[in-house]
């Protein structure tokens, strides 16, 4: 069974990595190398987009970049279960669009679970990542978009 990495970042053992930059070793990749993480001299990490040998400044090192990730497995499992997707006939399509047009379709009402609403979910996150490394959640930072997509409920 393959490993899940969260956004498809997977760090390597702390004791492998690559110097294929000079005053910086690979320490991981994103989507299988579409991205490396990047290790610097001073010990700061980033992603490397490998076409365009653009860097992205990531956090400030390496503990911290593997605490955003925890933070962020930990935020995505505490979320409710993705709903199953439907299937229906054409007829059952059309009438369920002819209801929502006139707006009969209300949300199902969830029970209420153990789970915490995304509010809750999100400043938990938030208070990690800050407690973490507050200037890799700055706009700047490669962050930045997950942490925008957890603020809109993308995640």
């Amino acid at each position: 069974m393959r490993e899940e990495h969260p956004f498809g970042i997977h760090l390597y053992p702390a004791t492998v990595g690559a110097n294929t930059v000079p005053g910086a070793r690979e320490i991981g990749n994103v989507h299988g190398g579409e991205f490396l993480i990047m290790e610097e001299s001073d010990g700061t990490t980033s992603v490397c987009d490998v076409a365009t040998g653009h860097f992205s400044p990531l956090n400030r090192d390496r503990k911290a970049t593997e605490g955003f990730l925890e933070a962020f497995a930990e935020y995505l499992s505490s979320g409710s279960a993705a709903p199953a997707p439907v299937t229906m006939t054409a007829e059952q399509a059309a009438e369920r669009l002819r209801a929502f047009r006139e707006g009969q379709t209300r949300p199902p009402v969830l029970p209420a679970g153990k789970e915490l609403s995304h509010r809750a979910r999100l400043r938990k996150l938030r208070k990690r990542l800050h407690a973490i490394d507050r200037p890799a959640t700055g706009p700047d930072s490669w962050w930045h978009a997950l942490i925008e997509e957890a603020e809109n409920d993308l995640l």
